[in-house]
């Protein structure tokens, strides 16, 4: 009787394993999200993780398991592992017909463009004697902004350069530029007559202003680092200079291009011509966390003359023992980070009136 009550439970138990293997995974979905569509370097955010059940069987025990870049740093380290990648393995117990989801804090330590493609699962026979695997798709996308650094010195360098100069020409009128008050011909427009001034004069009176003309800045990135040694603290700081300037710039009216001395995967050399708005403030921000330091590397004096018409010129550059010629003769701002002990490049001046050197000292360079 024994024998034939152990046989009866090795036949269930074969057939629920069986059955088991063949539909743990029917119905089973996961999906990936980031919180944001994007965070700054140095800032947190959060990772959701959603797993449903769409069917009555209940699964015991499931991991599921992914790996990230590791510059995105998991602030909870349990069942966490850090190599060339971050493993992620989180373990849930899910009944018929349930969906959890879990969110996971993240710290950004280091600009980047992150991907996560799937998301392995891992489960088990009764008694832990056998596992299953399988892996569904759950593709998601991240981007981290370059961290924003502190230009207020650059934006007064680039207003006394260029500013948003106001002239006799009407480019457009400007309605906080007042100009004065005159009488009122039949060519202005109902909206500026000045009514205190009618009624004081007697006459039809009408307020002036002056045109503004839209200043266009174009920003020149060298972004090669040539050295046996690299300098990844002054390179970031160069792509976090290019990245608040542009958006502080954009934030004032002016419209704001970027040229980056590489190539992208398509061979194409990394160019925006000035624009203004989000969509631009998106495409820079983007161009600038994409940036890996291995892409294509074209002269940066090639570059150079890729400047559109009355656009002024920002350089932002650490190269200055390989500054090409194009850059000394040329006009506008050179932006120079350098090494806080670093005596030559604190001597270096440009010897032109049309160029001016604004340095920036990076401690721990």
């Amino acid at each position: 009787m024994i024998l034939i009550f152990a046989a009866g439970a090795a036949i269930l138990l074969l057939l629920w394993n069986l059955y088991y293997e063949k539909s743990w995974q029917k119905g089973l979905g996961v999906q990936l999200s980031f919180q944001r569509d994007y965070a700054y370097a140095g800032e947190e955010t959060a990772l959701l993780l959603a797993i449903e059940n769409r069917k009555r069987l209940p699964i015991p025990l499931l991991e599921a398991a992914f790996h990230v870049r590791r510059e995105l740093s998991f602030l909870d380290v349990v069942n966490t592992k850090t190599s060339d990648y971050t493993y992620k393995r989180d373990i849930f117990s899910m009944l018929g017909h349930q969906r959890i989801t879990r969110t996971l804090r993240l710290l950004c330590t280091r600009r980047g463009f992150y991907e996560i493609h799937d998301v392995d699962f891992t489960t088990y026979s009764l008694f832990h004697r056998k596992s299953y695997l399988a892996s569904r798709e759950a593709r998601t996308e991240f981007y981290v902004y370059a961290k924003r650094v502190d230009v207020s010195d650059l934006v007064i360098q680039c207003e006394k350069l260029s500013g948003a100069s106001q002239c006799a020409r009407r480019l457009y009128e400007d309605p906080f530029a007042f100009r004065g008050i005159r009488e009122y011909t039949i060519q202005d427009p109902m909206k500026n007559i000045n009514w205190k001034a009618t009624a004081k004069t007697g006459r039809m009176m009408v307020n002036t202003y002056d045109s503004t003309q839209m200043e266009r800045v174009m920003l020149y990135l060298d972004a090669e680092d040539p050295g046996i040694l690299k300098q990844e603290k002054l390179l970031e700081e160069c792509i976090s200079v290019a990245a608040t300037l542009a958006q502080r710039l954009m934030g004032k009216g002016m419209e704001v291009g970027l040229a980056v001395n590489c190539r992208d995967e398509k061979g194409e050399h990394l160019c925006l011509m000035p624009e203004n708005g989000r969509t631009q403030r998106s495409r820079i921000e983007q161009l600038l966390a994409s940036l890996t330091g291995r892409e294509e590397f074209i002269p940066f004096g090639a570059i150079l003359s890729q400047r559109p018409g009355e656009a002024m010129a920002v350089y932002i550059s650490k190269n200055y023992r390989t500054a090409p010629e194009e850059l000394w003769n040329s006009s506008g701002l050179w932006v120079l980070p350098m090494a806080a002990n670093d005596a030559t490049a604190a001597a270096v001046s440009s010897g032109s009136r049309e160029l001016a050197i604004v340095k920036r000292k990076v401690e721990g360079a």
